[in-house]
């Protein structure tokens, strides 16, 4: 009988797929050599298209137990984070950029790429414009209002009475103590927020790690602020409280009552938990003034009168910045001027005045 080439090309091929089939069943694949998307990575928190309000996002993944020997996270393209994993998940804190970010937790075993995941988050900013509103199909997730079982293996999710008062200075006080140990005995919110207050500057209730006393546990969310700020602010900032609410001129900011704006309410690394240093942080929304024309350009000079980057006259130890010459949240004389003066020229004076 006479066989085409055809008749011989289904042959082979039925023959192939035989075999690729025997390997499936007797399970031969799983000794091959890994390449990527083997999937032994799931993401357990946040989901895809997170809102956050703060710079650092809280990632839980769960990992294959046994089957990874690296872990690396990478936010836009720059790597943030790593673990050798040695149990079933890992959590990492990671700092966001204002705006999207894409986060991309990549497996690996033996250097060879295994899995990988990619999510994207989105920073909310209230000082940057761009990033006032979160693109469509984005939402909050809040953590405390949802299924987190599998968390509470590992981690108390509700309140003590311990969170309802500052960690006492006296616990310190021991020659040898362990600040760490002191605190997470104490502290329910620790274990998975430390790095909240791993900036420089820290402010008094995250440093004592009295949490609920900004955070409600009653609250819808669980565990968020009352809006605006001010609400919260001024319980412990009353002498600021009473000297901004007499003065005649107000910063918009604080006229609102967004002190969160300007200040982060855990830690900053710049003085007065400001997100940005006071230049760049006024410049954020006063563009404008940032152009190197303020106060002199639009006037009878081309050059401007320089608003950083030179010492201040009258702050000895500081650089010259916007409060130089402006108080930032409340003052009695026009454009928030930081002096006792009528005009621009007796401004100048304060600085620029005979010798």
């Amino acid at each position: 009988m006479r066989v085409s080439r055809a008749d011989i090309m289904r042959l082979a091929f039925s023959r192939l797929m035989t075999a690729v089939s025997g390997l499936f069943v007797l399970g031969l694949f799983i000794v091959m050599p890994a390449s990527a998307e083997q999937g032994v990575l799931s993401l357990r928190y946040p989901p895809d298209r997170t809102v956050i309000e703060y710079d650092i996002l809280d990632v839980s993944i769960g990992v294959d137990k046994g089957a990874v020997d690296l872990i690396k996270v990478n936010v836009n393209g720059r790597e943030r984070a790593s673990a050798v994993p040695d149990r079933d998940h890992e959590c990492f804190s990671l700092p966001l950029d204002p705006g999207m970010n894409e986060i991309t937790v990549s497996a690996f075993r033996n250097r060879k790429p295994l899995d990988r995941i990619i999510f994207s988050a989105f920073r909310r900013s209230e000082i940057e414009s761009a990033y006032h509103k979160a693109p469509d199909g984005f939402m909050k997730k809040y953590f405390h209002m949802g299924d987190t079982a599998e968390c509470s293996a590992c981690h108390i999710l509700e309140s003590r009475e311990s969170d309802e008062m500052p960690i006492s200075p006296a616990s310190f006080t021991a020659r040898n103590f362990s600040k760490e140990a002191v605190i997470s005995s104490t502290s329910t919110c620790y274990s998975c927020h430390k790095e909240i207050t791993s900036r420089q500057y820290v402010h008094g209730p995250a440093a004592v790690w009295s949490c609920l006393s900004c955070h409600e546990k009653g609250s819808e969310p669980r565990y968020s602020v009352k809006k605006p700020d001010r609400e919260i602010c001024f319980k412990c900032h009353v002498e600021q409280r009473d000297d901004w609410s007499s003065k005649k001129v107000v910063h918009g900011p604080v006229n609102l009552g967004k002190c969160t704006i300007c200040h982060s309410p855990h830690s900053a690394n710049n003085p007065f938990n400001l997100f940005k240093p006071t230049w760049n942080l006024c410049t954020t929304c006063h563009a404008e003034k940032g152009s190197g024309q303020h106060v002199l350009g639009d006037s009878f000079s081309t050059g401007g009168h320089p608003t950083h980057g030179r010492p201040d006259p009258l702050r000895k130890g500081k650089e010259l910045s916007c409060a130089s010459c402006h108080e930032p949240h409340a003052s009695n004389f026009l454009h928030l001027w930081a002096f006792d003066v009528q005009n621009l020229f007796e401004l100048c004076k304060k600085c620029h005045y005979d010798k």
